[in-house]
């Protein structure tokens, strides 16, 4: 009687070890994360090179979690814009990189953890459109990007059903009020979308001289994409702990 209450309680310990090794194994690696955007995304520093960008860190990151299933930046260019993605989508625009064929929609419905960087290209080519740049009219072409972006999202939606992180943009030029409030204006954007999660970068520009190796240019320095990125883990970190 001992013997077969021992041998159920064998049994029981075995199963349960098979049970969480599978559970254990299958955890691991499950991972897909896709970056999607302008410069930032790419990872252009502050000479103009193109080096880690934040996601980047936040791909070392899973990896060194072992959660890491496949990383894709495919579809992130310096010259990216809010109607360029919406495109992409569109068409399930397909690309090649390190000779693999990627499309998209496919991407994008594989993946669990989407960041996306855009929106600043847009601003930037619309004010220089602009023969006088008064509240008024800043107000019109930040209502123009606004439905662009709400469209992009809509349908982002229609592949995509996990979190989407938006990099919010940072202010380095002091003396125009006008651009300050036009940065600020595109980030009330972002943090306005229920369907997006945004992730401001205001630390880069309180923090010039640390995150900024060349004042001249708008992009930051490994340190930058750095604090991005943590800000970024910061929140996928608690998701993976559950």
């Amino acid at each position: 009687m001992k013997f077969t209450r021992k041998l159920k309680l064998l049994t029981l310990i075995i199963l349960s070890s098979t049970v969480f090794f599978i559970y254990d194994k299958t955890n691991y690696n499950n991972i897909t994360y896709t970056s999607l955007g302008d410069s930032l995304a790419v990872g252009i520093d502050s000479y103009g090179q193109r080096t880690y960008s934040y996601s980047d860190y936040v791909k070392e990151y899973l990896i060194s979690k072992k959660k890491l299933k496949n990383y894709s930046k495919t579809f992130t260019s310096e010259d990216m814009t809010i109607e360029k993605l919406y495109n992409y989508i569109l068409i399930n625009k397909e690309m090649s990189r390190n000779n693999k064929k990627e499309n998209i929609k496919e991407i994008l419905q594989e993946t669990d953890y989407l960041t996306i960087s855009i929106g600043l290209n847009d601003l930037l080519y619309k004010l220089t459109l602009t023969n006088e740049l008064t509240d008024n009219n800043l107000n019109i072409i930040i209502e123009e990007i606004s439905n662009s972006f709400d469209e992009l999202i809509k349908e982002i939606r229609k592949v995509y059903r996990h979190e989407i992180f938006v990099i919010g943009y940072y202010d380095i030029n002091i003396d125009n009020k006008i651009y300050k409030k036009a940065i600020k204006k595109l980030n009330n954007i972002y943090k306005a979308n229920s369907e997006v999660i945004y992730i401001s970068t205001y630390i880069i520009s309180e923090n010039k001289n640390i995150f900024l190796s060349n004042p001249s240019k708008y992009y930051p320095n490994y340190k930058g994409y750095q604090v991005i990125s943590s800000k970024i883990i910061d929140k996928i970190s608690k998701k993976l702990e559950k």
